[in-house]
């Protein structure tokens, strides 16, 4: 944690109090949050030029390059080997009654 953030509401910034630290872990790790990769923004060229393209998801393994107006199926490795300047996910939510 850096110094400018608290590990939970009303806690002291920059405590080194490891039992509130260890509250506030435990109470997350009892999350079970699970987010999925839905989109994946690419940048090619230089700073002050260059050209955007994106991957987005349409199912589960469904994957489409978009390139300005050129809209192609993509394979998941192709995903997984772009460099990705920004990424999109969402998060699954499983309730139980």
């Amino acid at each position: 944690m850096t110094p400018f953030m608290a590990s939970k509401i009303g806690c002291k910034s920059g405590s080194n109090d490891s039992s509130n630290v260890n509250a506030y872990t435990n109470g997350v790790a009892n999350n079970d949050n699970k987010y999925c990769l839905f989109a994946v923004v690419n940048h090619s060229g230089t700073i002050e030029t260059g050209h955007y393209t994106a991957f987005i998801r349409q199912h589960r393994d469904q994957w489409f390059k978009c390139d300005d107006h050129l809209i192609m199926r993509a394979s998941v490795q192709e995903v997984l080997d772009s460099e990705g300047y920004l990424l999109f996910y969402h998060k699954q939510i499983l309730e139980y009654e």
